[in-house]
């Protein structure tokens, strides 16, 4: 195994830089035939004899230095590349087939790569938390039907906290709109009442001053806000003296303790402004949190490390058994049930983003149908070259690799089409897709879609490129020589024809099938 590394090594070196190892070895060529025509005029040989002699002995020079360039270079990879050049010569004297070809193929590359930046921001990625796989929705379900689905009592939630050994911190959570005034114009913001708890589960530092601590959660404390980055930056314009200042929130005054960087949102996913306010100062929570009959407050928890879901599940239902048997009116007929954060937060939009993404999937493949259908044209165009480069000796299989060579460089410019158009693309879908989308704001044209956009191409190249290729190797010879170039294949006025429908069918099959999946997930999340 070292062996054919250190040879490969050394054939790569070679091809890196094929001069200075061809003069390496014409000069080790050259002191091999000094040497033996010295010991030929040992022997009594005149200079010339002797020189003769050396090189008879030697064999041809120039033999053994192609003989070297085979056994020390890569041939294949110069084939490649000399296959590429030809196929790239070849596209570019036919401007107008390229052309439609590329932009036929860059609208199914650019449609998958946009959609799946939307799939991969939402449904992919990791959320933006330290150990985020440690985070889990807690709810409670209806022992007769899983369907039924409900929060917690505050007061349930405190005996969750107390009672566990699984979870390194529990919080609770809510949503809803409150009137800010004293900074502007009056506006309804997204106020997200929480329990102290949760800015030290999901390990966010605060970009300027603090987050909550316990006594904040207390009835009767001081009310307390935090910022979001964009409400400070937007409707405080970045005041350095924010922290310490008072808002009015429903006519009640709340001071300002902290600001939260860009990157942290939640329960709000997306780029909006926000802030944050403890559950015990909540106008429309805060009255609840005595009772335990009314189930109203989400749960979040974080797994101590090392714990198993299974373990979690088990003493959940421990927990679960207690309160029943303390509190049989309010806790009896239901069980305890975790979910992990990423999905319990995508599980709305999951089915709309795989049925667009299905949608554009097929939008590549009418792509790939289409370019392969003018290919397959091309090709009756081109059998007599094919039948005369068999004629003169030329095989199969080294037929059909210079053509899907061609078919690579045409997929290659295709993809960077592709590419260009799905940044575009991700900076329309913005307007396009619904505003409380999760994540929204994460969805970017990023290494891993980029990697995605060239895999792509790559795969759609070979599957356009060799229905064609197999055609024309497969087509009679004689035939073709004995009708010549000009009358096989299509005129210049149909192969157009062709061209033009190709690319209006795959761009109005990509407008269809993309606006039915928006409309799909706007009305999911609606």
């Amino acid at each position: 195994m070292l062996a054919r590394i250190r040879s490969f090594v050394e054939r790569l070196r070679t091809w890196l830089s094929p001069g200075r190892v061809e003069e390496e070895f014409s000069r080790e060529l050259h002191s091999h035939l000094e040497m033996l025509e010295e010991e030929n005029m040992r022997r009594g040989m005149e200079p010339e004899e002797a020189r003769r002699a050396a090189r008879i002995r030697l064999g041809g020079m120039a033999q053994l230095e192609e003989v070297n360039r085979e056994l020390r270079g890569l041939p294949i990879l110069k084939e490649v590349f000399s296959d590429a050049r030809y196929g790239f010569r070849s596209l570019r004297k036919n401007p107008g087939f390229t052309a439609v070809a590329v932009l036929t193929l860059a609208l199914g590359v650019g449609a998958n790569t946009a959609i799946f930046s939307v799939v991969n921001a939402v449904l992919l990625k990791p959320l933006p938390y330290p150990n985020s796989e440690q985070l889990f929705f807690v709810f409670h379900e209806r022992e007769r039907d899983a369907t039924e689905q409900a929060a917690w009592s505050y007061p349930s939630f405190e005996e969750l906290r107390r009672q566990n050994h699984v979870f390194s911190e529990a919080a609770g959570f809510g949503h809803h709109q409150l009137t800010l005034t004293g900074r502007g114009e009056p506006a309804q913001v997204g106020a997200s009442p929480v329990t102290p708890e949760l800015f030290s589960m999901f390990g966010t530092k605060p970009l300027a001053g603090r987050v909550f601590v316990p006594a904040d959660g207390i009835p009767g404390a001081a009310p307390v806000v935090i910022l979001s980055e964009s409400m400070w930056r937007g409707r405080f314009r970045g005041d350095p003296q924010a922290v310490g200042s008072s808002i009015q929130l429903d006519q009640r005054s709340f001071t300002v303790v902290g600001i939260m960087p860009q990157d942290f949102r939640f329960p709000v996913l997306t780029n909006t402004e926000q802030i944050w306010i403890p559950m015990a100062q909540d106008p429309l929570f805060g009255p609840w949190m005595p009772g335990r009959e009314r189930k109203w407050l989400p749960v979040i928890c974080r797994l101590k490390p090392g714990v198993s879901v299974k373990q979690a599940h088990a003493e959940l239902d421990a927990i679960d058994a207690r309160l029943a048997k303390e509190f049989p009116g309010e806790e009896s007929g239901w069980v305890i049930r975790l979910v992990p954060l990423q999905e319990g937060i995508v599980e709305n939009v999951r089915p709309a983003l795989l049925v667009l993404s299905g949608a554009v999937v097929l939008v590549l493949l009418i792509a790939c149908a289409n370019v392969a259908s003018l290919l397959l044209a091309r090709a009756t165009t081109r059998s007599r070259e094919i039948a005369v480069r068999t004629t003169l000796g030329a095989g199969r299989a080294r037929i059909v690799r210079q053509l899907l060579s061609e078919t690579a460089v045409l997929g290659g410019l295709g993809g960077a089409a592709g590419i260009a158009l799905a940044y575009w693309g991700v900076h329309a879908l913005g307007g396009l897709l619904p505003a409380n989308l999760p994540r929204v704001n994460a969805i970017r044209v990023d290494s891993g879609v980029l990697s995605f956009a060239l895999a792509l191409s790559a795969i759609a190249s070979f599957v356009f490129g060799l229905a064609p290729a197999v055609f024309a190797v497969k087509s009679g010879i004689e035939t073709s020589l004995r009708e010549g170039g000009g009358r096989a294949g299509e005129s210049p006025a149909s192969r157009r024809a062709r061209s033009i429908l190709a690319a209006g069918e795959t761009a109005l099959a990509m407008v269809l099938l993309v606006a039915a999946g928006l409309l799909s997930c706007a009305a999911t999340r609606s």
